[in-house]
């Protein structure tokens, strides 16, 4: 096929994972979980159609195949599930390796936050789970000593562990909740790489 046309439908025999086989662009640097993998493979069963939405972003190389720049893990799993082809974006073959590497991380990533209350109390979170979304956590109950933060228990609540981007899991009762909802406690706590200050703290310091 001519590679002035963008979006074309491509024998996945040619399509090949970024392995870093481009000079100049690394290799693919997501990875995804067993459980996360079989969500994806589950998503892409139920709704085939949004691969042809949400087309692989590919490069044509010299050896007539292709190397994805964005869609590593569908291109794995659809491999998994049988498909014989796949619609693509093909970039021109003269843009430059350092756009290449730009897409790479731009394609994924995450802009938004994710609104819990939203999801847990305006959605189906049996629709949501089944769509992928992992959101066990929010059928945890809150323990009745959470956010026990006595002396005796405030330094150990200074370590919370992050879970990912915006929430943090509380060390002594499990809670997991959005970082700010730490701060309300009228403590700060540190999140590894931030410091996650009180709205009391906050207004003092611009007092």
């Amino acid at each position: 096929m001519s590679n002035n046309i963008p979006y074309q439908t491509l024998d996945i025999s040619l399509l090949e994972l970024n392995s870093g086989q481009l000079e100049g662009l690394p290799k693919n640097p997501r990875w995804i979980k067993d459980e996360r993998y079989e969500a994806l493979k589950k998503s892409i069963e139920d709704a085939p159609e949004l691969l042809e939405a949400r087309t692989l972003l590919v490069y044509p190389l010299q050896n007539g195949h292709y190397v994805v720049i964005g869609g590593n893990m569908r291109l794995r799993a659809c491999r998994e599930l049988g498909f014989k082809e796949l619609p693509c974006y093909v970039f021109k073959q003269e843009t430059p390796v350092e756009k290449l590497r730009e897409y790479t991380i731009k394609d994924n990533v995450e802009f938004g936050n994710v609104d819990w209350d939203l999801i847990a109390n305006e959605w189906d979170t049996g629709d949501v789970q089944d769509w992928g979304q992992d959101i066990s956590f929010l059928g945890e109950k809150l323990p009745d000593d959470a956010y026990d933060f006595s002396d005796d228990n405030i330094d150990s609540a200074k370590k919370v562990e992050k879970v990912d981007r915006n929430l943090c899991k509380c060390p002594i009762c499990g809670h997991i909740a959005n970082k700010k909802e730490f701060a309300y406690e009228n403590i700060s706590v540190s999140t590894g790489d931030e410091q996650v200050s009180s709205p009391q703290d906050t207004e003092a310091d611009e007092a």
